[in-house]
């Protein structure tokens, strides 16, 4: 769903979201006081990661190999209790 920004000079910038993209959108009536708005145009949000921070990230999606040593040891876990009186066995 496209949106699109106008500036009113009484009101201020208001949102619009629209069905489709077709069509004239550079210019529409404020929703408050219904005089004719301008489009206003902002820079795309593009931005780069460093290539540090890039390879990174791909490590860390990678599955490591790890050894038993590394696992730690099984500690045995403790069997769960009746917590409920109503409950046995």
């Amino acid at each position: 769903m496209p949106s699109y920004t106008f500036r009113c000079n009484d009101c201020g910038e208001f949102t619009l979201f629209f069905k489709s993209m077709a069509g004239n959108k550079e210019k529409s009536t404020c929703p408050i006081c219904q005089l004719e708005s301008n489009r206003v145009y902002f820079a795309p949000n593009v931005y780069s990661l460093s290539r540090a921070l890039s390879s990174q990230i791909e490590k860390g999606m990678e599955p490591q190999i790890m050894s038993r040593e590394q696992l730690g040891t099984n500690k045995p876990r403790k069997k769960a209790g009746a917590n409920r009186p109503w409950q046995f066995g």
